[in-house]
């Protein structure tokens, strides 16, 4: 097309768009070599760090202890939030190029789970093994009754893979769970279900006990949480959140003047009990040191007494007891979860698709597997029918957590789910004789 037919259709401005296009071309030829460079260090540096990461990861050793349940405890889940921000104290970060991009220093998470094989149910932590006393510690300073006990892991009882499922004759339903809304929202946290009159408390790891009780012969439930302590920067990211909140909503309104003419005037609307209650909700949760945290589930049962619906219904349907319309409530990620139909995008091979996903949530459960950190670890460890982009971390405070898991309260019956101790700890009586020679010992004995 000429200069002439281009002025023709473009006016004036046309005779310039051929010298226009030749210049953009030559800017473009110029650039592209850049722009593919900063690309390429783009994809070296997330690879580095995925690489140096995982060798970290690879070299922290973990312990996996037993919470042992007296046959009372009359601590609340406050006592389990103490506990929490002990834990939080314990995070470490990577301070310095060295302990970023050699190191591959990462924060160490830990993981709260609750497992039960044939309706007997138990609680565990799993952490960094230095870090065990520690914990121990934290927990015998709110729960000077409860046993924590190194144990072996209970995840070895579960088939460690597809293969070996389907050859002990099992079949398997899992996913995890996210937030509705944004992470400053909280959920119904343990103070919502305290009340001054006992007959009115009510101890919501109670659902989980009964639900739990009733798995039948040669079925397996596990529910994990990884919690990685999080900076105070949590909260700074939602202050634009708070502050939009907070604002009163001003309106434009008109009236007519004794003269007939209409004059304009603003005024500002005041927040409902409700909003009011919202921004006490948001402001007290962001006040609290958080946790990045991954939910998730697996349910494993023989193929013959095979119910997904335990665990697709019932196990998600009693998280909706943390919920609530005006803050926030947990939802299935169903991205992640097993169960995989011909609508599902992107709507091809739905078995196999399926059978990836169960692989992922099987290999995720078995190593307490955080998702990636960097983008091309996602890339690296993804699948052609299963992508790992779907897994995501978000973020609850202390108190948000210790409503999910704790040790359960006396308000519950757990006589028939957990194997309780019947006898209690008690220290040494007071005045006994620490310090002594070996005449004193010899006789003592």
């Amino acid at each position: 097309m000429t200069g002439f037919e281009f002025s023709e259709i473009f006016g004036e401005f046309g005779k310039y768009l051929p010298d226009i296009g030749e210049y953009a071309l030559a800017a473009l030829n110029f650039i592209w070599p850049f722009v593919a460079l900063v690309l390429l260090i783009a994809v070296l540096r997330s690879t580095w760090l995925f690489w140096r990461q995982t060798l970290f990861e690879h070299s922290i050793q973990f312990v996996l202890l037993e919470l042992r349940i007296p046959r009372e405890v009359r601590k609340s889940p406050r006592a389990m939030e103490q506990v929490l921000m002990a834990i939080h104290s314990l995070r470490n970060t990577a301070n310095d190029l060295q302990e970023k991009y050699w190191d591959g220093e990462v924060t160490r998470w830990y993981a709260l789970e609750i497992a039960s094989f044939s309706g007997e149910t138990h609680f565990y932590i799993r952490t960094y093994h230095k870090q065990r006393r520690l914990v121990e510690a934290a927990f015998f300073s709110y729960y000077p009754d409860v046993e924590v006990v190194e144990v072996p892991d209970y995840i070895d009882r579960m088939p460690a893979s597809i293969a070996e499922m389907e050859e002990q004759g099992y079949d398997v339903w899992g996913s995890e769970m996210k937030l509705a809304k944004e992470d400053a929202y909280p959920i119904r946290t343990y103070t919502d279900f305290e009340a001054p009159d006992e007959e009115r408390q009510f101890d919501p790891i109670a659902n989980f006990l009964e639900m739990l009780g009733k798995l039948k012969q040669g079925e397996m439930v596990g529910i994990q949480i990884i919690i990685a302590p999080e900076g105070p920067e949590w909260a700074e990211h939602w202050e634009d959140l708070v502050e939009k909140l907070q604002e009163s909503k001003k309106k434009e309104k008109r009236a007519i003047t004794g003269e007939g003419e209409t004059e304009s005037f603003s005024s500002f609307t005041v927040r409902t009990p409700g909003q009011t209650d919202v921004l006490k909700a948001v402001e007290k949760n962001l006040s609290k040191p958080a946790f990045e945290t991954i939910l998730r589930f697996v349910y494993f049962s023989p193929k013959s007494i095979f119910y997904d619906s335990f665990a697709r219904r019932g196990i998600t349907g009693a998280f909706n007891q943390y919920g609530s319309l005006d803050t926030n409530r947990f939802v299935q990620n169903y991205s992640v979860s097993t169960r995989t139909k011909i609508w599902n995008f992107p709507y091809i091979f739905p078995h196999t698709r399926n059978e990836y996903r169960q692989r992922r949530l099987i290999f995720n459960y078995r190593h307490r597997q955080p998702p990636p950190e960097v983008f091309m670890g996602r890339i690296l460890t993804s699948t052609f029918f299963n992508w790992n982009t779907h897994s995501r971390w978000f973020s609850m405070n202390a108190e948000c957590i210790a409503t999910v898991f704790h040790p359960p309260t006396f308000l519950v019956l757990t006589a028939p789910h957990i194997q309780r101790m019947e006898s209690r700890k008690v220290g040494p009586p007071a005045g006994l004789a620490i310090y002594g020679d070996e005449k004193d010992l010899s006789d003592f004995q």
